[in-house]
Parts: C-alpha cells; sequence; structure tokens
C-alpha cells in the first residue's frame, strides 16, 4: 500500500500530524482489487497507472432497460453531465455478462427485464466479491413501497420511479458517483 501510493496509484485520505497516511477502508480495498486484475492480465506499472489516471475521470456506466427511450434518456443524460463510458444491456443475461467485462461504477438498472430480473442482476453483482461495491441505481415504472423495499433488500444504493426527471436523477446519480454536478439544470 506505501509503494502503491508513493507511485500514485492509491490516494491517502489524510495524513496524521507523524507522518502516517490513513486511508477509506472501501475505496482502497476497491482500488486495490482493481489493481490486482491488472496485474493478473499482465499490464505494467505505467499501464496500471495511466487506466487508474483515465478511471478517475471517466465513470463507466452500464444502463440495463429494455426500453429505447429510457436507454435515449440516459445517454443523454450523461452527454453533458460527465466524462463517461457507457454501455447497455436490454436484458438481465447481457447485463450479468457486461457487469464482469466491463466493470462499470454505476448500474442504472431496470427491474422488470426479459431473462433474468432486475431483482436478480441486483443480487448477483452485490454477492461477486469483484463486483460488491458497484452502485447501483433501480428504476421502474412499478413504484410503490413494497417494490422499493424488495429492490434496497436485493441490495440496489437508491431507487428511482418512473416516468425520470432530469434533476432529479442527475442528482442522484452524481451522489452515487461522488461526482459534483457541473451543467447548468435541464427544463
Amino acid at each position: 500500500i506505501r509503494y502503491y501510493t508513493d507511485i500514485g496509484l492509491l490516494k491517502a485520505a489524510m495524513t496524521t500530524e507523524g507522518g502516517h497516511r490513513l486511508y477509506e477502508e472501501i475505496p482502497t480495498m476497491e482500488r486495490l482489487a482493481k489493481i490486482k486484475r491488472m496485474v493478473a492480465k499482465g499490464l505494467t506499472l505505467p499501464e496500471i497507472q495511466s487506466q487508474i489516471d483515465k478511471e478517475l475521470t471517466v465513470k463507466k456506466i452500464l444502463v440495463v432497460d429494455d426500453e429505447p427511450e429510457i436507454v435515449d434518456f440516459f445517454k443523454e443524460l450523461f452527454e453533458t453531465a460527465m466524462p463517461h463510458q457507457i454501455e447497455v444491456a436490454n436484458d438481465g443475461f447481457k447485463a450479468g455478462r457486461l457487469v464482469q467485462t466491463f466493470g462499470p461504477d454505476l448500474v442504472i438498472l431496470d427491474l422488470l427485464l426479459p431473462g433474468v430480473d432486475g431483482f436478480q442482476v441486483c443480487r448477483m453483482i452485490r454477492e461477486d466479491e469483484e463486483t460488491k461495491h458497484t452502485k447501483i441505481l433501480a428504476v421502474t415504472g412499478y413504484d410503490s413501497p413494497e417494490i422499493r423495499k424488495k429492490i434496497l433488500d436485493s441490495g440496489a444504493d437508491d431507487f428511482l420511479g418512473k416516468p425520470l426527471e432530469y434533476n432529479q436523477t442527475l442528482e442522484k446519480i452524481c451522489n452515487l458517483l461522488g461526482v459534483s454536478r457541473k451543467e447548468t439544470p435541464k427544463k
């Protein structure tokens, strides 16, 4: 950890008066897991550093929805909101594959999907050691207290009911990703 901090792959949350570095546990463990995966793929330290630097600015977002209008809404929202890399899945099976291969920072997950439903996808993400810290924003047209409880119990970080409202959606996404909102609100 000390070496990775010295070369810039990890960031300490703070340094004590005595010069000891303190780290936030979850982000540090997530970063170490990413570094471990990159080393296993045979990447060199400079290649890992380049990829980590890119990841700090570009957010990877997986939109899982079978409605093209909803996918278009999110694509438009991200065009102005933040640097991003987006992938789309229109069913639960493809979502499961992309969570593993794409490694998203955020999964925007419709609950009613063909094949594997959103509840199962959510549980799968949470049960996998490599993806369990991925942020999940559940989205559904069937907004009820029971559905909310069920998806939050399945592991989603937050929930939105359809129809989606631009400002509320962007605020929730920025909060989940830990980024500040930079653009002017859309009406």
